[in-house]
Order: C-alpha cells, then sequence, then structure tokens
C-alpha cells in the first residue's frame, strides 16, 4: 500500500510540476517595445473559426523602438471584414489572394508599402490583390478561413492566383502552442492523412491534456500536419475556384529552425503538386543578401518595403 502512495504521489508531483513550467514560462528579456495607438488593442480574440483576427474598420499607429532607436514605424488600416486594405485595381484582369502570417500583413511596414498594395501599384492595376495575412496565424488558421467561408466573403474580384508565404515558426504554431494563440483552430490527421477539424485549442480536454504534457506534437508531427493543411487548403481554394493557381513561397531566414523539419514539410508539399519557390527566385543571392531586406537585421526580422517590393514583382511574374 505505502508502494502504490509513493508511486501516486510521485505521478502527481510529475504532473503537478508539468502543469507549472506551462504556466511558468522561462523569462525572456525583451529589448523593444511597442508604441502607438496599436497598443490600445488591435486583435480581437475567442474566433471561432480562426481564433482571433485584427479588428475590423481600425486605424493604428506602430512603432517599435529598441532604446532610443526606431525599428519602424508604420500605419496599419483594416476594413469591414477584418483584413488590411488594398488599394482598388481598376483595371485588373487577373486577382492574386495572399495568405500567410505577418510576413504577409506586412509588419512593420504601411498600408502601401506591403506587398499586396505594391502588386496592385507595380502592376498599374491591372492585378487585384487580397491580403489575409495576420501576424501569428498558421497553416491551421488558413484552411480554417477557407473552410468557415471568411475568406471567400472577403473577396471582390475573380481569383486566377493564390500565393501562400510560409516560415518556419508557422510549422509549431499548428501545434497549439503560442501564447497569442489560445483559441485557434485545432486540427488532427485523420486515417487518409487529410487534416479533420477537432474543435480549439481553448477546449476543456485538450486544454487540460496538453498543460500537463500530454498530446505533445512531435517536430515532425507539426511538419506532417502543416503540410497537409495547406495541401487541403489548396484543394478547396480550387474548388471554389477553378483553374486557380496555388504556390508556395518559403521564406527562411531563421537559421535555428532545423533544416530538416522544414525540407519534410515541403516534401509534402510537392508531393501533392504545388509548387514551391525559395526567396532565392525572388531575390537572388537571398542567403547572403537577407539582412538587407529585413527592418534591422539585428533585432527586426520582419521583411522591409524593398523585400515587399520584390515580393510583388515576383507575385506578378507568376500571374502571367
Amino acid at each position: 500500500m505505502a508502494g502504490a502512495i509513493n508511486v501516486g504521489a510521485a505521478l502527481v508531483a510529475a504532473l503537478a510540476f508539468g502543469a507549472w513550467k506551462r504556466l511558468n514560462p522561462p523569462q525572456v528579456e525583451h529589448s523593444t517595445r511597442m508604441e502607438g495607438t496599436i497598443t490600445a488593442g488591435f486583435y480581437e480574440q475567442h474566433v471561432d473559426d480562426v481564433g482571433f483576427i485584427t479588428l475590423a474598420n481600425k486605424h493604428v499607429t506602430a512603432r517599435e523602438l529598441a532604446g532610443s532607436r526606431v525599428l519602424y514605424d508604420a500605419v496599419y488600416t483594416t476594413g469591414a471584414d477584418h483584413f488590411r486594405l488594398v488599394p482598388t485595381a481598376t483595371k485588373a484582369d487577373r486577382c492574386i489572394l495572399l495568405f500567410g502570417d505577418s510576413f504577409t500583413f506586412g509588419e512593420g511596414v504601411s498600408d502601401d508599402e506591403t506587398s499586396a498594395a505594391q502588386i496592385v501599384e507595380k502592376s498599374g492595376g491591372r492585378v487585384a490583390a487580397k491580403n489575409f495575412g495576420i501576424g501569428g496565424w498558421g497553416p491551421h488558421q488558413f484552411l480554417a478561413g477557407i473552410q468557415s467561408g471568411r475568406f471567400r466573403r472577403a473577396v471582390s474580384c475573380t481569383p486566377t492566383d493564390a500565393l501562400y508565404l510560409l516560415i518556419p515558426a508557422q510549422l509549431a504554431r499548428v501545434a497549439g502552442i503560442d501564447q497569442w494563440d489560445k483559441y485557434g483552430p485545432r486540427f488532427r490527421l485523420g486515417p487518409d492523412g487529410r487534416p479533420v477539424r477537432a474543435g480549439n485549442f481553448d477546449d476543456s480536454t485538450f486544454s487540460w491534456r496538453r498543460l500537463i504534457g500530454l498530446d505533445a506534437m512531435s517536430e515532425t508531427g507539426q511538419a506532417d500536419l502543416a503540410a497537409a493543411l495547406i495541401i487541403e487548403g489548396s484543394r478547396d481554394l480550387k474548388q471554389h475556384y477553378p483553374g486557380l493557381r496555388f504556390q508556395v513561397l518559403i521564406w527562411n531566414t531563421d537559421n535555428s529552425f532545423p533544416r530538416d523539419v522544414m525540407k519534410r514539410t515541403e516534401r509534402g508539399i510537392t508531393a501533392a503538386g504545388i509548387g514551391i519557390h525559395s526567396m532565392a527566385e525572388v531575390i537572388p543571392q537571398f542567403s547572403k543578401v537577407w539582412p538587407d531586406y529585413v527592418l534591422a537585421p539585428d533585432l527586426e526580422w520582419h521583411p522591409n518595403a524593398r523585400a515587399y517590393e520584390r515580393i510583388a514583382d515576383f507575385a506578378i511574374r507568376l500571374t502571367r
């Protein structure tokens, strides 16, 4: 009996320690801070289909500083559909949908400097663009937004192309481990390898199991799920928009991320017949010159306006 009690006590202690670790993550010293009206609130949480999204009809200033150094000073404007505003393409005969996270949204650049805005401007209004990027999103929000009809309701053109901008950090997001994505859409892989919606990350059973360290998803599991979500999303888009060309662009400047994990996702996507492009196709010798195309290579790795201009040029070429 005493042995059983000791084993039970040890198990409870282990579970409690696992919960404590998740409730008390390591403290990281942040060297930057945010200023501007964005600090008064820019995101809506508890959104059933995508977990969270930028607020509708907002116009905010966003300024990031490191000490007295300004890393960026931008203006963000969203429309009634919650997505970032893009100029109207008055002569459009093509339309490209841009999906992704903050690298698509354009964190750190103003409304007229995003890739979506520059596609319209640089094409002379011949190519329309819709910016479906939201900071912190991952492939799970991409599929969830398609399945709920959120994206279709926000499209006012006839899509001919779609481009998903993938960064390595998005792979881990599908597991629901990020603090800002507590209510996001949860998916699992079905027996046929296709993703199945399994509620949200804040569902009570899943939340408790995750808190004590159960249901942890491996890196390979994250890679496989991320690929499956992107593949499924592309299939659904093509069903809604016959003839649509769907392609993936990978921005990888995260040298700390396991390259084999990212390659696993890439292999899964290409095996489904989806074209994948590297940033070296957008900017020659990108692996060497990328510091010239981010906001501040020592502190802030989001693309700058020059990078978005090059992405816009690339996207226009893809739609021809």
